[in-house]
């Protein structure tokens, strides 16, 4: 598949930021292992209903505000990697779950990714995963994508055009003042030279959806 992006660690109050030289392919069995654009991507972005999950928004909340909602929650490295991204894992009364990511170092370790899957998906790659009743039907972007959706409904929500199998992915690309997910404080700030980045990929089981993940940053 091409098109995956990892996101690295940013400094504090600084606009997510992005890095390359990972591998081209995500499968479900290796979630958290990023990858990079390898294709042209679109020009624009994904709305910022695409990238909120639960209230918490790509590229302006944090692991803090996750933290202070949901105290009995568990921090853990997404990869053995030394400057890994640290993830939250919340899972639903069934086996649905969600991981926010970010790979801030320090706070506020602003979210660059969510991940969507089953629980068991997590937590056999390190996740411990906190059963929250917030998400009494499985987690969902506030635009409504959702694990099990129909392939037809997520293809023509998310726009995506180009499939490899059972995998899909969709990346865009802008400028930080276009990007509807970017905080005004960022957009305000210098970003000359800057492109901001948001897209989403993941795979599909007896043509539902399986796992996703949805990602934002700006890079130099």
């Amino acid at each position: 598949m091409l098109g995956f992006v990892c996101l690295m660690a940013r400094a504090q109050s600084a606009p997510p930021r992005t890095q390359a030289t990972p591998p081209c392919s995500v499968t479900e069995d290796s979630i958290f292992h990023g990858a990079r654009i390898c294709g042209k991507s679109r020009e624009g972005s994904l709305g910022k209903a695409d990238l909120t999950v639960a209230g918490f928004v790509i590229g302006e909340s944090t692991l803090e505000d996750i933290t202070r909602r949901f105290p009995g929650s568990h921090q853990f490295k997404l990869t053995e990697e030394m400057e890994a991204s640290t993830g939250i894992c919340l899972k639903s009364n069934g086996d649905d779950a969600v991981v926010f990511s970010s790979g801030d170092l320090t706070a506020p370790r602003i979210l660059d990714s969510v991940f969507m899957a089953k629980a068991g998906t997590f937590e056999k790659q390190g996740a411990k995963c906190l059963e929250v009743t917030i998400l009494p039907d499985g987690p969902s972007t506030k635009s409504g994508i959702r694990l099990g959706m129909r392939k037809e409904r997520v293809l023509a929500r998310l726009q995506v055009t180009r499939l490899q199998g059972t995998g899909f992915e969709v990346d865009y690309s802008t400028s930080p003042g276009n990007a509807p997910w970017l905080p005004l404080k960022f957009k305000a700030s210098d970003t000359k030279g800057s492109v901001a980045m948001s897209g989403v990929y993941g795979g599909f089981r007896n043509g539902r959806l399986r796992w996703v993940v949805l990602y934002a940053g700006v890079s130099n």
